[in-house]
């Protein structure tokens, strides 16, 4: 029986997604369907490997942040994609 939790590719590639033309926490937190935990640590492994960048927020003097897909990170999400396909 296949287990109906998503593995840690799964939500990589949502958060990717998500994050394509620019995202706030809050966005990645419920569209990612992730606890507050969850998404700081993601978060963290993500932009140490630079595949998202962190963006101050123009509109409000930069105090908040935008997540956003690097080239690298559009390219991880590619294969990521493809890799997934496979398994469907």
């Amino acid at each position: 029986m296949v287990n109906n939790r998503r593995s840690e590719f799964e939500i990589i590639s949502k958060l990717l997604d998500i994050s394509k033309y620019g995202a706030k926490k809050t966005e990645l937190l419920y569209q990612g369907n992730l606890s507050y935990t969850q998404l700081k640590d993601y978060l963290e492994l993500l932009l140490d490997n630079e595949i998202l960048e962190e963006i101050p927020d123009k509109h409000n003097g930069g105090k908040s942040r935008f997540y956003q897909l690097t080239k690298k990170g559009n390219d991880f999400l590619i294969d990521i994609n493809k890799t997934l396909s496979y398994l469907k």
